[in-house]
């Protein structure tokens, strides 16, 4: 759980200082560098964290003012509603932070293995 609120505090704020979307690489990153005990928790928080993070955000879009981009992009993309687009947001959040999470643990596991730090 504390990596899911790590996540979407370090990337919330690294996009606001530094306005881009590869946050979501370089943070997961770190923090699957970092833990030690599962893959899963390495992958899983990261990307959930990003997921809620991706998702609230563009709902708070959606309601406030941007009601006829998102229905314009929604009509576009086929889908029938903006909360499609909502959750499209949020899931190609999670699979790249879970990926970039899940290589960050095996690049720790590598660099254990290999030159046996501890």
């Amino acid at each position: 759980m504390i990596s899911v609120l790590i996540s979407m505090v370090l990337v919330f704020l690294l996009q606001l200082l530094f306005y881009s979307w590869w946050w979501i690489i370089l943070v997961p990153l770190g923090l699957g560098f970092i833990e030690k005990d599962s893959v899963v928790r390495a992958a899983a928080g990261s990307g959930l964290g990003v997921f809620l993070l991706w998702s609230g955000m563009a709902f708070y879009q959606w309601s406030n003012g941007g009601e006829i981009i998102v229905s314009r992009i929604a009509e576009v993309m086929g889908a029938n509603s903006g909360w499609v687009l909502v959750l499209a947001t949020g899931l190609i959040g999670f699979v790249v932070s879970a990926v970039a999470g899940y290589a960050g643990y095996s690049l720790r596991k590598i660099l254990i293995q290999e030159y046996q730090i501890s």
